[in-house]
Protein backbone atom coordinates (compact mmCIF):
# COMPACT_ATOMS: atom_id res chain seq x y z
CA UNK A 1 0.00 0.00 0.00
CA UNK A 2 1.37 3.48 -0.84
CA UNK A 3 2.71 5.33 2.19
CA UNK A 4 0.15 8.15 1.96
CA UNK A 5 -2.77 5.70 2.10
CA UNK A 6 -1.15 3.70 4.89
CA UNK A 7 -0.62 6.80 7.04
CA UNK A 8 -4.17 7.94 6.31
CA UNK A 9 -5.45 4.62 7.70
CA UNK A 10 -3.21 4.99 10.77
CA UNK A 11 -4.49 8.47 11.49
CA UNK A 12 -8.05 7.14 11.46
CA UNK A 13 -7.18 4.34 13.90
CA UNK A 14 -4.78 6.08 16.32
CA UNK A 15 -7.22 8.40 18.16
CA UNK A 16 -9.24 5.46 19.55
CA UNK A 17 -6.01 3.76 20.63
CA UNK A 18 -4.81 6.93 22.38
CA UNK A 19 -8.11 7.47 24.19
CA UNK A 20 -7.79 3.97 25.65
CA UNK A 21 -4.54 5.10 27.24
CA UNK A 22 -5.88 8.41 28.54
CA UNK A 23 -4.51 10.68 25.80
CA UNK A 24 -6.96 13.11 24.21
CA UNK A 25 -4.60 15.26 22.14
CA UNK A 26 -5.78 15.85 18.56
CA UNK A 27 -3.95 14.52 15.53
CA UNK A 28 -2.56 16.80 12.86
CA UNK A 29 -2.75 15.20 9.44
CA UNK A 30 -0.20 16.63 6.99
CA UNK A 31 0.44 13.35 5.17
CA UNK A 32 -2.55 12.93 2.85
CA UNK A 33 -3.29 15.12 -0.16
CA UNK A 34 -7.05 15.53 -0.44
CA UNK A 35 -8.81 18.78 -1.24
CA UNK A 36 -10.51 20.02 1.94
CA UNK A 37 -13.25 21.88 0.09
CA UNK A 38 -16.85 20.88 -0.71
CA UNK A 39 -17.94 20.04 -4.23
CA UNK A 40 -19.64 22.72 -6.32
CA UNK A 41 -23.37 22.29 -5.52
CA UNK A 42 -24.29 22.07 -9.21
CA UNK A 43 -22.07 18.98 -9.59
CA UNK A 44 -23.77 17.30 -6.63
CA UNK A 45 -27.16 18.08 -8.15
CA UNK A 46 -26.06 16.68 -11.53
CA UNK A 47 -25.05 13.42 -9.84
CA UNK A 48 -28.31 13.27 -7.92
CA UNK A 49 -30.48 13.93 -10.95
CA UNK A 50 -28.63 11.29 -13.01
CA UNK A 51 -28.63 8.52 -10.42
CA UNK A 52 -31.02 6.55 -12.65
CA UNK A 53 -28.51 6.46 -15.55
CA UNK A 54 -27.57 2.80 -15.67
CA UNK A 55 -26.56 1.99 -19.24
CA UNK A 56 -23.02 1.20 -20.29
CA UNK A 57 -21.45 4.23 -21.93
CA UNK A 58 -18.78 4.25 -24.66
CA UNK A 59 -15.43 3.11 -23.32
CA UNK A 60 -13.81 6.43 -24.31
CA UNK A 61 -16.51 8.32 -22.43
CA UNK A 62 -19.82 10.07 -22.97
CA UNK A 63 -19.52 11.99 -26.29
CA UNK A 64 -20.84 15.24 -24.81
CA UNK A 65 -18.40 14.92 -21.92
CA UNK A 66 -15.43 14.42 -24.24
CA UNK A 67 -16.53 17.49 -26.18
CA UNK A 68 -16.81 19.52 -22.94
CA UNK A 69 -13.36 18.35 -21.79
CA UNK A 70 -11.77 19.38 -25.10
CA UNK A 71 -13.37 22.84 -24.77
CA UNK A 72 -12.23 23.07 -21.14
CA UNK A 73 -8.57 22.50 -22.03
CA UNK A 74 -8.75 24.87 -24.97
CA UNK A 75 -10.45 27.58 -22.85
CA UNK A 76 -8.08 27.39 -19.88
CA UNK A 77 -4.75 26.36 -21.39
CA UNK A 78 -4.91 26.88 -25.15
CA UNK A 79 -4.58 23.13 -25.76
CA UNK A 80 -5.81 22.41 -29.27
CA UNK A 81 -7.46 19.00 -29.18
CA UNK A 82 -10.56 17.33 -30.50
CA UNK A 83 -13.05 15.15 -28.58
CA UNK A 84 -11.60 12.13 -30.39
CA UNK A 85 -8.33 12.66 -28.53
CA UNK A 86 -10.04 12.54 -25.12
CA UNK A 87 -10.42 9.37 -23.05
CA UNK A 88 -12.33 9.36 -19.75
CA UNK A 89 -11.07 6.98 -17.05
CA UNK A 90 -11.82 6.11 -13.40
CA UNK A 91 -9.23 8.54 -12.06
CA UNK A 92 -6.02 9.91 -13.54
CA UNK A 93 -4.10 7.16 -11.75
CA UNK A 94 -5.81 4.57 -13.96
CA UNK A 95 -5.06 6.65 -17.04
CA UNK A 96 -1.35 6.82 -16.20
CA UNK A 97 -1.26 3.06 -15.60
CA UNK A 98 -2.87 2.39 -18.98
CA UNK A 99 -0.42 4.68 -20.74
CA UNK A 100 2.53 2.94 -19.11
CA UNK A 101 1.05 -0.38 -20.23
CA UNK A 102 0.87 0.57 -23.91
CA UNK A 103 3.84 2.89 -24.39
CA UNK A 104 7.19 1.27 -25.20
CA UNK A 105 10.45 2.17 -23.58
CA UNK A 106 11.98 2.79 -20.15
CA UNK A 107 10.27 5.18 -17.75
CA UNK A 108 12.08 8.22 -16.38
CA UNK A 109 10.75 9.14 -12.92
CA UNK A 110 12.05 12.43 -11.49
CA UNK A 111 12.50 12.62 -7.73
CA UNK A 112 11.07 13.74 -5.39
CA UNK A 113 8.09 11.96 -6.88
CA UNK A 114 4.42 11.29 -6.24
CA UNK A 115 4.12 7.93 -4.52
CA UNK A 116 2.42 5.88 -7.28
CA UNK A 117 4.57 6.36 -10.38
CA UNK A 118 7.27 3.87 -9.40
CA UNK A 119 4.89 1.11 -8.17
CA UNK A 120 2.86 1.38 -11.38
CA UNK A 121 5.96 1.04 -13.54
CA UNK A 122 7.22 -1.90 -11.47
CA UNK A 123 3.87 -3.72 -11.66
CA UNK A 124 4.12 -3.43 -15.43
CA UNK A 125 7.77 -4.60 -15.31
CA UNK A 126 9.01 -1.46 -17.00
CA UNK A 127 12.60 -0.41 -16.72
CA UNK A 128 12.73 2.64 -14.43
CA UNK A 129 15.35 5.38 -14.63
CA UNK A 130 15.36 7.61 -11.58
CA UNK A 131 16.19 11.25 -12.32
CA UNK A 132 17.18 13.17 -9.16
CA UNK A 133 16.32 16.86 -9.26
CA UNK A 134 17.93 19.61 -7.17
CA UNK A 135 16.77 22.30 -4.80
CA UNK A 136 18.84 24.79 -6.81
CA UNK A 137 16.74 24.01 -9.93
CA UNK A 138 13.43 24.24 -8.08
CA UNK A 139 13.21 20.42 -8.19
CA UNK A 140 12.48 20.67 -11.91
CA UNK A 141 13.64 18.42 -14.73
CA UNK A 142 16.25 20.25 -16.79
CA UNK A 143 17.36 19.38 -20.34
CA UNK A 144 20.89 18.66 -19.08
CA UNK A 145 19.63 16.45 -16.26
CA UNK A 146 17.42 14.47 -18.64
CA UNK A 147 20.23 14.04 -21.17
CA UNK A 148 22.59 12.88 -18.43
CA UNK A 149 20.38 10.03 -17.17
CA UNK A 150 19.62 8.92 -20.75
CA UNK A 151 23.23 9.07 -21.98
CA UNK A 152 23.62 5.29 -22.04
CA UNK A 153 20.02 4.41 -22.92
CA UNK A 154 19.69 2.90 -26.40
CA UNK A 155 15.89 2.39 -26.54
CA UNK A 156 14.42 4.37 -29.48
CA UNK A 157 11.61 5.70 -27.28
CA UNK A 158 11.69 6.74 -23.64
CA UNK A 159 8.87 7.90 -21.37
CA UNK A 160 9.19 10.85 -19.00
CA UNK A 161 6.55 11.29 -16.29
CA UNK A 162 6.32 15.02 -15.70
CA UNK A 163 4.22 16.14 -12.72
CA UNK A 164 3.31 19.80 -13.28
CA UNK A 165 2.31 21.53 -11.01
CA UNK A 166 4.55 19.42 -8.83
CA UNK A 167 3.60 17.15 -5.97
CA UNK A 168 5.35 17.34 -3.44
CA UNK A 169 6.87 20.83 -3.88
CA UNK A 170 3.92 22.86 -5.18
CA UNK A 171 6.19 24.43 -7.81
CA UNK A 172 5.25 25.26 -11.42
CA UNK A 173 7.32 25.18 -14.64
CA UNK A 174 7.49 28.36 -16.70
CA UNK A 175 6.68 28.30 -20.41
CA UNK A 176 10.36 28.89 -21.18
CA UNK A 177 11.39 25.90 -19.04
CA UNK A 178 8.85 23.66 -20.76
CA UNK A 179 9.97 24.81 -24.21
CA UNK A 180 13.58 23.99 -23.39
CA UNK A 181 12.57 20.60 -22.03
CA UNK A 182 10.43 19.81 -25.09
CA UNK A 183 13.38 20.59 -27.36
CA UNK A 184 15.50 18.09 -25.43
CA UNK A 185 12.71 15.48 -25.57
CA UNK A 186 12.49 15.77 -29.35
CA UNK A 187 16.24 15.26 -29.61
CA UNK A 188 16.34 12.34 -27.16
CA UNK A 189 13.26 10.44 -28.40
CA UNK A 190 11.20 11.05 -25.24
CA UNK A 191 7.42 11.03 -25.00
CA UNK A 192 6.00 12.84 -21.98
CA UNK A 193 3.15 11.77 -19.73
CA UNK A 194 2.31 15.20 -18.32
CA UNK A 195 0.37 14.73 -15.09
CA UNK A 196 -1.45 18.06 -14.82
CA UNK A 197 -4.02 17.06 -12.20
CA UNK A 198 -3.18 20.21 -10.17
CA UNK A 199 -3.28 22.63 -13.12
CA UNK A 200 -6.30 24.65 -11.99
CA UNK A 201 -5.12 24.78 -8.40
CA UNK A 202 -2.35 27.13 -9.63
CA UNK A 203 -2.73 30.24 -7.52
CA UNK A 204 -2.37 32.52 -10.55
CA UNK A 205 -3.81 30.62 -13.52
CA UNK A 206 -1.83 32.71 -16.01
CA UNK A 207 1.40 31.29 -14.52
CA UNK A 208 0.52 27.78 -15.70
CA UNK A 209 1.43 26.45 -19.15
CA UNK A 210 0.34 23.00 -20.26
CA UNK A 211 3.13 20.85 -21.69
CA UNK A 212 0.73 19.82 -24.43
CA UNK A 213 0.52 23.41 -25.66
CA UNK A 214 4.29 23.52 -26.33
CA UNK A 215 4.94 19.86 -27.26
CA UNK A 216 1.63 18.58 -28.72
CA UNK A 217 3.12 15.78 -30.83
CA UNK A 218 5.00 14.21 -27.92
CA UNK A 219 2.78 14.79 -24.88
CA UNK A 220 0.00 12.75 -23.32
CA UNK A 221 -1.83 15.00 -20.85
CA UNK A 222 -3.59 13.53 -17.81
CA UNK A 223 -5.94 15.27 -15.41
CA UNK A 224 -9.26 14.92 -13.67
CA UNK A 225 -11.68 16.29 -11.11
CA UNK A 226 -10.10 15.26 -7.83
CA UNK A 227 -8.01 18.32 -6.92
CA UNK A 228 -9.48 21.53 -8.36
CA UNK A 229 -13.14 20.48 -8.03
CA UNK A 230 -12.69 18.35 -4.89
CA UNK A 231 -14.18 15.21 -6.51
CA UNK A 232 -11.52 12.70 -5.44
CA UNK A 233 -14.00 9.99 -4.53
CA UNK A 234 -15.86 10.34 -7.81
CA UNK A 235 -12.90 8.71 -9.59
CA UNK A 236 -13.10 10.52 -12.88
CA UNK A 237 -9.87 11.12 -14.77
CA UNK A 238 -8.95 12.35 -18.22
CA UNK A 239 -6.33 11.56 -20.81
CA UNK A 240 -5.72 13.73 -23.88
CA UNK A 241 -3.64 11.84 -26.40
CA UNK A 242 -1.75 13.16 -29.43
CA UNK A 243 -3.42 12.61 -32.79
CA UNK A 244 -0.54 10.55 -34.06
CA UNK A 245 0.08 7.72 -33.82
CA UNK A 246 -3.63 6.89 -33.91
CA UNK A 247 -2.73 3.43 -32.63
CA UNK A 248 -1.99 4.90 -29.20
CA UNK A 249 -5.65 5.85 -28.67
CA UNK A 250 -6.78 2.44 -29.92
CA UNK A 251 -4.36 0.66 -27.58
CA UNK A 252 -5.48 2.67 -24.55
CA UNK A 253 -9.12 1.89 -25.37
CA UNK A 254 -8.30 -1.82 -25.66
CA UNK A 255 -6.90 -1.78 -22.12
CA UNK A 256 -9.82 0.28 -20.86
CA UNK A 257 -12.39 -2.03 -22.44
CA UNK A 258 -10.68 -5.10 -21.01
CA UNK A 259 -10.47 -3.67 -17.46
CA UNK A 260 -13.17 -1.19 -16.43
CA UNK A 261 -15.46 -1.09 -19.54
CA UNK A 262 -16.47 2.52 -18.86
CA UNK A 263 -16.61 5.05 -16.07
CA UNK A 264 -19.87 4.84 -14.08
CA UNK A 265 -22.65 6.59 -15.99
CA UNK A 266 -23.92 8.86 -13.14
CA UNK A 267 -20.35 10.04 -12.53
CA UNK A 268 -19.89 10.95 -16.19
CA UNK A 269 -23.08 13.00 -16.21
CA UNK A 270 -21.91 14.81 -13.07
CA UNK A 271 -18.53 15.35 -14.75
CA UNK A 272 -20.34 16.93 -17.70
CA UNK A 273 -21.50 19.65 -15.31
CA UNK A 274 -18.04 19.91 -13.71
CA UNK A 275 -16.49 20.56 -17.14
CA UNK A 276 -19.30 22.85 -18.32
CA UNK A 277 -17.44 26.10 -17.71
CA UNK A 278 -20.40 27.48 -15.74
CA UNK A 279 -19.86 30.53 -13.56
CA UNK A 280 -20.56 28.46 -10.45
CA UNK A 281 -17.85 25.91 -11.22
CA UNK A 282 -15.30 28.46 -12.43
CA UNK A 283 -15.73 30.77 -9.43
CA UNK A 284 -15.55 27.77 -7.08
CA UNK A 285 -12.17 26.76 -8.49
CA UNK A 286 -10.83 30.32 -8.31
CA UNK A 287 -11.95 30.74 -4.70
CA UNK A 288 -10.38 27.43 -3.66
CA UNK A 289 -7.10 28.33 -5.38
CA UNK A 290 -6.94 31.72 -3.67
CA UNK A 291 -7.63 30.20 -0.27
CA UNK A 292 -5.02 27.50 -0.91
CA UNK A 293 -2.54 30.25 -1.75
CA UNK A 294 -3.01 31.99 1.61
CA UNK A 295 -2.97 28.80 3.69
CA UNK A 296 0.09 27.55 1.78
CA UNK A 297 2.02 30.78 2.19
CA UNK A 298 1.32 31.00 5.92
CA UNK A 299 2.17 27.32 6.41
CA UNK A 300 5.45 27.71 4.53
CA UNK A 301 6.31 30.82 6.53
CA UNK A 302 5.65 29.09 9.85
CA UNK A 303 7.78 26.11 8.80
CA UNK A 304 10.60 28.31 7.52
CA UNK A 305 10.79 30.07 10.88
CA UNK A 306 11.78 26.80 12.61
CA UNK A 307 15.58 26.70 13.06
CA UNK A 308 17.17 24.07 10.84
CA UNK A 309 14.19 23.86 8.44
CA UNK A 310 13.77 25.09 4.89
CA UNK A 311 10.78 24.52 2.65
CA UNK A 312 9.32 25.43 -0.70
CA UNK A 313 6.79 28.22 -1.05
CA UNK A 314 4.08 26.67 -3.25
CA UNK A 315 2.65 28.16 -6.43
CA UNK A 316 -0.14 25.56 -6.75
CA UNK A 317 -1.82 22.67 -5.01
CA UNK A 318 -1.69 22.06 -1.27
CA UNK A 319 1.81 20.80 -0.52
CA UNK A 320 5.12 22.14 0.66
CA UNK A 321 8.36 20.17 0.56
CA UNK A 322 10.26 20.42 3.86
CA UNK A 323 14.02 19.82 4.24
CA UNK A 324 15.45 18.90 7.65
CA UNK A 325 18.98 17.95 6.55
CA UNK A 326 20.62 20.71 8.57
CA UNK A 327 19.64 18.54 11.57
CA UNK A 328 20.90 15.31 10.02
CA UNK A 329 23.70 14.72 12.55
CA UNK A 330 21.28 15.36 15.41
CA UNK A 331 18.84 12.78 14.04
CA UNK A 332 21.60 10.21 13.65
CA UNK A 333 22.83 10.72 17.21
CA UNK A 334 19.31 9.98 18.44
CA UNK A 335 19.19 6.76 16.34
CA UNK A 336 16.60 8.26 14.00
CA UNK A 337 18.57 7.09 10.97
CA UNK A 338 16.00 7.55 8.20
CA UNK A 339 13.28 9.99 7.23
CA UNK A 340 10.71 7.23 7.80
CA UNK A 341 11.91 6.60 11.37
CA UNK A 342 11.77 10.35 11.99
CA UNK A 343 8.20 10.85 10.75
CA UNK A 344 6.95 7.70 12.52
CA UNK A 345 8.45 8.94 15.79
CA UNK A 346 7.01 12.42 15.23
CA UNK A 347 3.57 10.89 14.73
CA UNK A 348 3.79 8.86 17.92
CA UNK A 349 5.06 11.58 20.23
CA UNK A 350 3.54 14.73 18.74
CA UNK A 351 0.46 13.36 16.92
CA UNK A 352 1.66 15.12 13.76
CA UNK A 353 1.86 13.22 10.46
CA UNK A 354 4.17 14.04 7.55
CA UNK A 355 4.94 11.95 4.46
CA UNK A 356 8.55 10.77 4.63
CA UNK A 357 10.99 11.57 1.86
CA UNK A 358 11.61 7.87 1.30
CA UNK A 359 7.99 7.59 0.09
CA UNK A 360 8.88 10.22 -2.52
CA UNK A 361 11.71 8.04 -3.94
CA UNK A 362 14.41 9.94 -2.10
CA UNK A 363 17.25 8.16 -0.22
CA UNK A 364 16.26 6.76 3.17
CA UNK A 365 18.80 8.95 4.96
CA UNK A 366 17.80 12.17 3.21
CA UNK A 367 15.81 13.95 5.90
CA UNK A 368 12.84 15.59 4.24
CA UNK A 369 9.07 15.24 4.07
CA UNK A 370 5.97 16.41 2.27
CA UNK A 371 3.58 18.56 4.27
CA UNK A 372 0.01 18.76 2.98
CA UNK A 373 -1.74 21.85 4.35
CA UNK A 374 -5.36 20.66 4.17
CA UNK A 375 -6.11 19.67 7.77
CA UNK A 376 -8.99 22.06 8.36
CA UNK A 377 -12.73 22.37 7.76
CA UNK A 378 -12.66 23.48 4.15
CA UNK A 379 -16.39 24.06 3.88
CA UNK A 380 -16.48 26.43 6.86
CA UNK A 381 -13.24 28.17 5.87
CA UNK A 382 -14.45 28.71 2.31
CA UNK A 383 -17.74 30.17 3.54
CA UNK A 384 -15.90 32.63 5.84
CA UNK A 385 -13.47 33.45 3.03
CA UNK A 386 -16.29 34.34 0.65
CA UNK A 387 -18.08 36.41 3.29
CA UNK A 388 -15.04 38.48 4.30
CA UNK A 389 -11.82 38.04 2.38
CA UNK A 390 -8.65 39.12 4.15
CA UNK A 391 -6.89 41.97 2.36
CA UNK A 392 -3.63 42.36 4.29
CA UNK A 393 -0.94 39.91 5.33
CA UNK A 394 -1.95 40.42 8.97
CA UNK A 395 -5.58 39.59 8.16
CA UNK A 396 -4.49 36.51 6.20
CA UNK A 397 -2.43 35.17 9.11
CA UNK A 398 -5.31 35.85 11.50
CA UNK A 399 -7.67 34.03 9.13
CA UNK A 400 -5.43 30.93 9.04
CA UNK A 401 -4.97 30.93 12.82
CA UNK A 402 -8.72 31.11 13.33
CA UNK A 403 -9.95 28.76 10.62
CA UNK A 404 -7.00 26.34 10.27
CA UNK A 405 -5.98 25.82 13.92
CA UNK A 406 -4.79 22.23 13.44
CA UNK A 407 -2.25 23.41 10.88
CA UNK A 408 -0.87 26.09 13.19
CA UNK A 409 -0.79 23.67 16.15
CA UNK A 410 0.79 20.93 14.05
CA UNK A 411 3.64 23.21 12.97
CA UNK A 412 4.11 24.21 16.62
CA UNK A 413 4.28 20.51 17.53
CA UNK A 414 6.98 20.00 14.91
CA UNK A 415 8.91 23.01 16.20
CA UNK A 416 8.82 21.66 19.76
CA UNK A 417 9.98 18.23 18.54
CA UNK A 418 12.90 19.66 16.57
CA UNK A 419 13.94 21.92 19.43
CA UNK A 420 14.49 18.78 21.51
CA UNK A 421 16.34 17.11 18.63
CA UNK A 422 18.70 20.08 18.36
CA UNK A 423 19.32 19.85 22.12
CA UNK A 424 20.31 16.19 21.77
CA UNK A 425 17.16 14.92 23.52
CA UNK A 426 15.02 12.15 22.09
CA UNK A 427 11.50 13.63 22.11
CA UNK A 428 8.92 11.89 24.29
CA UNK A 429 5.17 11.59 24.00
CA UNK A 430 3.27 14.64 25.22
CA UNK A 431 -0.06 13.65 26.78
Amino acid sequence: MPANLRINDQIKAFPAYCRKHGCTRPYHHFAFGQSPFPLPPCVIEALRSNASQHDYLPTAGLPDLRKAIAKHYRRHFGVKCTPDQVVVSPGSKEMIAMLLAVLRGPVVVPTPSWVSYLPQAKILRKKVIVLPTRWEDGFKVTPDGLARVLASESAPQKILILNHPHNPTGLVYSRRELQALSKACRRLGVIIISDEIYALTTFEETEFTSMMSVFPEGTVLTGGLSKDRSCGGYRCGVGILPKNPAALIRDVLKVAGATYSCVAAPIQYAALEAYSGSDEVESHMRDCARLNEVVGRITASLLSNIPGVRCTFPQAGFYVFVDFNELRDDFLRLRLRTSELFVEHLLRVEHTALLAGSALLLPDDYFCARCSFVDYDGQAALAHWRASRPTTSEEEEAFVREHCPLIVEGVANLARYLEQVRAGKRPKHVA
